[in-house]
């Protein structure tokens, strides 16, 4: 019997795809204006008004910014944009509008329009979906399921997370690492954590494949690449002698919400959520102790078996590349799913990541799908307003009660997160193994 997700597989003509990427930059425009996940989008226009009034280097001290710094300069962009029509009243307060919300959401509009550009490419032009489906109408299709993925709009559109923005970094990395080019990739990947640190888990591989492939040249050139951008990044601060201050925030705000799972539907959802993650669990061993040495040992296990092609001698230049982005898609999956201090839309960088090489084979399309489905029942089960606002008796509270948002879940957030957490597993499981999979030789 066919796949049936082989029938949706098929090229998108270019008129075609001009009509959805029309209507799709409509609907973005639109939805840029829409509120979103209220407490996070008005944390960014207080960082991007405090960022422009203040000054980039003092961020920090004034705004309360628990980002990497990378963030920081898009939104004093956006900042300084918002002054020119708004200028802050005697009392030092600037009058928020749709205006503003629409500014903070617009570099999440772009970047998935560049991560959408950079799968067409990945797809069309470089063949990863194999030499049966390469080509202009191929690469269509790849962006076209990316930009219109029901998970893309309601994180990135509605919900207005940057997620897009460390996502397309790093998937541009993985490709400049396939590709050999090391230094790039290096500096990539380094401003992909230094926008949200959950493309950090990656740097192990950009190692690894470095170190295998162009021994210590090879090595020296992805180190000084992340190097050299991640002392771009801090330059204003080592200049204006903050550096110290600035780094110690950036390394311990990764505890800023030190539990278990932060509404993540992974391992410790299951286990048990919103738990203190540094507080003895077994024996002396901690839940984030414990969850490092599980994705460790995952993660060493499969770069082990990967080392002998890692090399890349005698493998095509596509199939070599084709199998990076499986190692990296593995990789974070199984970081979001073993993992503590997830949140809703953690599981958001492997969804491109698994789109690059989904049409290789036919386990691909059926990642890509449990994976957004994974991703946007995670976020729409814990959006503040629509668990809460469903009719025919979706909304019913239960017993157990919502730690973070201090009322009860609904009997459709108790099941369906269970439920969720179980195929959330499945992808983990199911990229892990396709990595896995992979011949040693």
């Amino acid at each position: 019997m066919k796949d049936p997700l082989a029938y949706l597989m098929r090229p998108i003509p270019r008129n075609l795809f001009r009509i959805l990427l029309v209507a799709y930059l409509l609907l973005r425009l639109y939805m840029a204006t829409l509120p979103g996940y209220v407490n996070d989008v008005q944390s960014y226009k207080r960082w991007a008004l405090g960022t422009a009034i203040s000054g980039v280097s003092a961020a920090y001290e004034t705004t309360g910014v628990d980002y990497p710094p990378l963030f920081l300069y898009v939104l004093w962009g956006l900042g300084k944009a918002y002054l020119i029509v708004a200028e802050p009243t005697a009392a030092g307060n600037v009058p928020d509008s749709v205006l503003l919300t629409f500014l903070i959401k617009s570099p999440h509009l772009v970047f998935d329009l560049l991560l959408g550009a950079a799968l067409y490419w990945i797809v069309g032009r470089s063949g990863l979906w194999g030499p049966d489906r390469s080509g202009a109408g191929w690469g269509r299709l790849v962006a076209a399921i990316y930009l219109w993925n029901p998970a893309v709009l309601f994180g990135s559109a509605y919900w207005g997370q940057p997620d897009g923005i460390h996502s397309f970094l790093a998937v541009v990395s993985v490709a400049l690492l396939g590709a050999g080019r090391l230094a790039g990739s290096g500096a990539l990947l380094a401003m992909a954590a230094l926008m949200k640190p959950l493309a950090a888990p990656l740097v192990p591989l950009l190692a690894a494949t470095a170190a295998l492939r162009g021994r210590l040249p090879g090595f020296v050139a992805a180190g000084s690449g992340g190097l050299l951008a991640a002392l771009v990044s801090f330059l204003p601060f080592i200049v204006s002698g903050r550096i110290v201050g600035v780094l110690r925030k950036v390394i311990f705000d990764v505890e800023a919400m030190p539990f278990t799972s932060v509404n993540g539907h992974n391992l410790w959802w299951l286990i048990g959520s919103w738990q203190n993650a540094n507080a003895p669990l077994l024996g002396p061993l901690t839940p984030k102790q414990i969850a490092l040495f599980l994705f460790g040992c995952a993660y060493l296990a499969l770069l082990a078996r990967s080392a002998a092609w890692l090399r890349g001698d005698g493998l095509d230049d596509v199939v070599y590349r084709a199998r990076i982005f499986r190692l990296a898609a593995a990789t974070t999956a199984t970081f979001f799913f073993l993992s503590t201090h997830m949140h809703e839309n953690h599981l958001f960088m492997a969804l491109p990541l698994l789109l690059a090489v989904a049409g290789r084979d036919v386990r691909g399309p059926w990642l890509v799908a449990g994976c957004s489905a994974a991703l946007l029942v995670n976020m729409a089960l814990h959006d503040p307003l629509l668990p809460h606002a469903l009719p025919f008796g979706l909304s019913a509270s239960s017993p157990f009660g919502d730690p973070h948002l201090g009322r009860p879940y609904t009997w459709l957030q108790v099941f369906g997160s269970f439920f969720n957490t179980l195929l959330a597993g499945a992808v983990a499981c199911g990229a892990y193994a396709a990595a896995w999979r992979t011949p040693r030789g």
